[in-house]
């Protein structure tokens, strides 16, 4: 067989075991050294959705999206050399936050290894600082079954030249069931333990729901409407909005749990889903916590073990904690939630006022991703907590502002509307990401960034201009260079530009949001 063949025959069994693992979209980045696989996903074009990119950071972070919209791994390939080191950051992403991402990295033969050989570098460790499981091929009959997966993994093809030659011939793949992910890092007696443990301990917790995928979030809700505890739902909890969750819900944001009030209504915590967003998570290390998540990963520096989402929602049940210390704490939060209301009425061109407006004109089923930083804190503050069929989803494992473009158009499809909540400097991070929007079909997508001048959570947190990256861009230019629709929206009376995918540019009024912003931080003077 020559090397070609061989070349081919291997690509061919990369693309079985992909689709025997549940893949069915791959996020293709051309280049020399991976024309072996490029060839057979064309060939093999019937059993995958070929998205095909020409950055490939951001095809990594709309394959993030891709996973979390269809619930299936997704794979991303590439060629040799920093193509494949453009994969870190979304790798990391994937550990923290449990994405099925698959890297196929494009290689030269192993002997060049350390030669100093043109696009050749050590790609076995560029995964590393992930701990993501590495697997090195250089001939067929290597690759076993992928088998379950529970994160992400990178298979790592070295391609000897020449290449390819001929006529790849079509890819049957048949149609095969998605195998069930890895088993759980510990079993449910155990998890039962750790479980009573806590609730022996602790009488009256705060509960903290942060990043669920809608399955979890509705297989909790009836175990959390049943509670007396207070409750922060964080929008990606899928959870914010259900009206059986109101009476024992906060809803006058997180400076409330910073409250002499939640100390004493409160000995302990409950964290169910992902790192919770607010800044009061990073003061828990004082304080006894109950890690119920879909990583085994506790989010602070205390040893804790972490119970799996699965064990929990079959045990969650069992166990009721007491009510009865939570009054003083539920009277100042509908207090302060009352003059946040009259705040956000008084200041409808502040950023909050602005996200309050968008989170009511957005379809009732949407898809809504939120940016880090300022954004998700902003919706969760401001945007109304009503009833609908809207699932809200976040980086919130790494929480970075890199990808976030690529990862809300990773979710767009055209089942459903897609919107997008950014920050001006996470869209200009990103400007590749608006690439694949032409291959998405006749997709609803709308992109607000809150272009607020630059890095203004910084002047929050350090009050310095070197922190800023003060700007003075506009955006209609990105919208013309990819043919989205464009509009500004710097108050409520402005309406969204019509046709689809379009770009809103937010533009808040800077006093507005900073006597927004002073008002906030007063009412917990």
């Amino acid at each position: 067989m020559s090397t070609a063949q061989t070349n081919c025959v291997l690509s061919a069994e990369i693309l079985h075991a992909l689709h025997a693992a549940g893949v069915r979209t791959i996020c293709l980045c051309p280049g020399g050294r991976n024309a072996p696989l490029v060839l057979a996903c064309a060939a093999a074009r019937a059993s995958f959705n070929l998205v095909s990119f020409f950055e490939e950071r951001s095809a990594a972070f709309f394959a993030l999206g891709r996973e979390a919209r269809d619930g299936r791994p997704v794979a991303v390939i590439t060629t040799s050399g920093t193509a494949a080191a453009e994969l870190l950051p979304a790798m990391l992403e994937a550990v923290q936050s449990g994405r099925r991402l698959i890297a196929v990295t494009a290689d030269r033969p192993r002997r060049l290894r350390g030669s100093g050989a043109p696009q050749t570098i050590n790609q076995l460790p560029l995964f590393a600082a992930a701990a993501v499981p590495v697997v090195d091929l250089d001939a067929p009959g290597e690759l076993a079954a992928l088998g379950p997966l529970y994160g992400p993994l990178h298979l790592n093809v070295c391609f000897a030249e020449p290449l390819v030659e001929g006529v790849v011939e079509a890819i049957a793949l048949g149609s095969l069931e998605e195998p069930p992910r890895q088993r759980p890092w510990m079993e449910t007696p155990d998890a039962r333990r750790i479980c009573q443990d806590f609730f022996r301990q602790v009488r009256h917790p705060l509960v903290l729901v942060s990043s669920l995928d809608p399955p979890d979030a509705q297989a909790l809700a009836p175990w959390l409407a049943s509670l007396d505890s207070p409750l922060y739902l964080e929008a990606v909890s899928q959870l914010r909005g259900q009206r059986n969750l109101q009476d024992f819900s906060l809803h006058s944001g997180e400076g409330l749990l910073l409250t002499p009030e939640c100390r004493a209504a409160c000995d302990g915590v409950i964290r169910i889903g992902g790192v919770p967003t607010p800044r009061f998570w990073r003061e828990c290390e004082e304080w006894n916590v109950l890690h119920v998540a879909a990583v085994n990963l506790p989010g602070l520096a205390t040893a804790s073990p972490v119970v799996p989402l699965t064990a929990f929602r079959e045990i969650c049940a069992d166990f009721a904690p007491k009510a009865g210390r939570a009054g003083p704490l539920f009277s100042r939060d509908r207090a302060a939630a009352e003059q946040v209301e009259k705040m956000l009425h008084a200041e409808p061109c502040s950023e909050a006022g602005l996200v309050r407006m968008l989170a009511t004109r957005l379809a009732d089923d949407a898809r809504v991703f939120l940016g880090n930083s300022l954004p998700i804190r902003e919706w969760d503050l401001a945007a109304p907590r009503e009833e609908n069929h809207r699932t809200v989803h976040a980086n919130r494992g790494v929480n970075g502002i890199d990808g976030l473009v690529s990862t809300a158009l990773g979710l767009a499809g055209t089942d459903r509307p897609t919107a997008a909540l950014l920050g001006d400097l996470s869209a200009l991070y990103d400007l590749a990401g608006l690439w694949p929007s032409a291959q998405l079909g006749a997709a609803e997508i709308t992109l607000a960034v809150i272009n607020n001048g630059g890095g203004q959570i910084f002047d929050r947190l350090f009050q310095h201009p070197a922190f800023l990256n003060t700007h003075q861009l506009r955006l209609r230019g990105w919208a013309e260079i990819f043919g989205w629709h464009y509009g500004v929206v710097a108050g409520p009376d402005n309406p969204f530009p019509a046709g689809s995918p379009r770009l809103v540019e937010v533009l808040p009024d800077a006093q507005a949001t900073r006597r927004f912003s002073h008002a906030y931080a007063d009412l917990w003077r």
